[in-house]
């Protein structure tokens, strides 16, 4: 059920680091001068949180140690330095290994705002999906990142979370008991078409599905939060019955949710027609998040207007 209230997707890592780290001491911060990522963290628990200034190389070097000393790790930072800077390091030191490492990226979609395309993370998601072994989560809001975090600390191995800014955000749900990898829910279930969504353009997207049900036009809605791995058995059998997908993400539509669905159809239907909505091969630029979505068509707006054009050409 879809709430008012808003809180931040950072927020909930922080509390749900907390939740979990007191209870297991194996679990250690690395920080690239980015420790405020950790909230109280690094105050309750000064002897297990590390700081290496502003190299994010080095922090991803530095982590993979201490996973293969038994600790578990966690490195945050802005998500476009994360996969794009330590690309490398992410690919040989932590998925070459297979280690239990988590990657936290922040500031992802246009959540950085007026910083621009530099600090913008509109391709993380391509990066890592090009790199095996890594889960990658995309969760809608506060009560999904919460979940997620502690999902993330269950599952053995490296962990990619795409989190938000510091802004605090509308709730999707009132409540996530548990969060399963591999697993997609669905919000809304309809017969038109089939909406994918992720992170931060789920709850635009459930917002512009109730906005066509008002026109006649009934679509179905999936929280895709778990990008890797795909729920495939959930989407497939959507679209054993409904033939119209629709993807949307903010993030570009090349290498991420969109592209991963594409690849999924592809190989296992036929007469599927998919649209992807997101950021269409090009840069972010600076702006606020409600400037930039509605620059995108990411707003409720702009998604209902995607969809419905969609429907109507292919009819």
């Amino acid at each position: 059920m879809m709430t008012e209230n808003k809180k931040s997707t950072r927020d909930a890592f922080i509390d749900g680091l907390l939740s979990v780290g007191e209870g297991n001491r194996k679990i250690v911060t690395v920080a690239a001068d980015s420790q405020s990522r950790y909230g109280s963290f690094v105050n309750l628990y000064r002897e297990r949180s590390f700081n290496v200034g502003i190299a994010e190389q080095s922090m991803i070097g530095i982590a993979a140690g201490l996973a293969l000393a038994g600790k578990i790790p966690v490195v945050t930072s802005y998500a476009n330095f994360l996969t794009f800077r330590a690309c490398e390091q992410i690919r040989v030191d932590i998925a070459g290994q297979n280690l239990n490492v988590k990657i936290v990226g922040t500031d992802t979609g246009f959540s950085s705002e007026w910083l621009g395309y530099t600090h913008m993370a509109l391709e993380d998601v391509a990066s890592i999906r090009s790199i095996p072994n890594v889960v990658i989560i995309d969760p809608a809001d506060y009560n999904e990142a919460f979940a997620a975090t502690r999902a993330a600390f269950e599952y053995k191995g490296p962990v990619y979370l795409r989190l938000r800014g510091r802004k605090k955000e509308n709730l999707v749900y009132d409540r996530i008991q548990d969060f399963q990898i591999g697993r997609g829910n669905v919000l809304r279930k309809g017969k038109d078409a089939v909406v994918i969504s992720s992170g931060g353009a789920v709850y635009d997207s459930l917002k512009a599905v109730d906005l066509l049900r008002q026109n006649g036009i009934n679509a179905a809605l999936i929280d895709m939060a778990s990008i890797r791995p795909l729920d495939d058995e959930l989407i497939l059998n959507f679209v054993s019955k409904i033939k119209t997908v629709v993807t949307v993400e903010d993030h570009n539509i090349v290498g991420g949710l969109g592209s991963a669905v594409a690849e999924l159809l592809s190989e296992n239907t036929r007469d599927t027609t998919l649209l992807r909505l997101g950021v269409k091969d090009s840069f972010g630029t600076a702006g606020t998040d409600e400037m930039l979505k509605k620059k995108f068509m990411l707003d409720t707006d702009g998604i209902a207007s995607g969809i419905r054009s969609f429907i109507e050409n292919h009819r």
